[in-house]
């Protein structure tokens, strides 16, 4: 089952919310207040926990 998250691309802060596609065009980033347009959507094959090192591999390289 893939699973899809949204990671702001600035900070990597990630989305915890429902469904971020339906969030306003105007939602801003809780950590940075960047945009929804600094997000970026990353799916992976697997459940990935937050803490994991791939994780953490992922979002620095989004992050870059």
């Amino acid at each position: 089952m893939a699973v899809t998250t949204y990671i702001c691309g600035i900070c990597g802060y990630v989305y915890d919310g429902e469904d971020f596609l339906k969030e306003a065009d105007d939602y801003r980033c809780p950590l940075c207040d960047h945009g929804k347009d600094a997000f970026n959507e990353r799916s992976f094959d697997h459940e990935v926990n937050l803490a994991s090192d791939e994780y953490h591999r992922v979002k620095k390289e989004e992050t870059k």
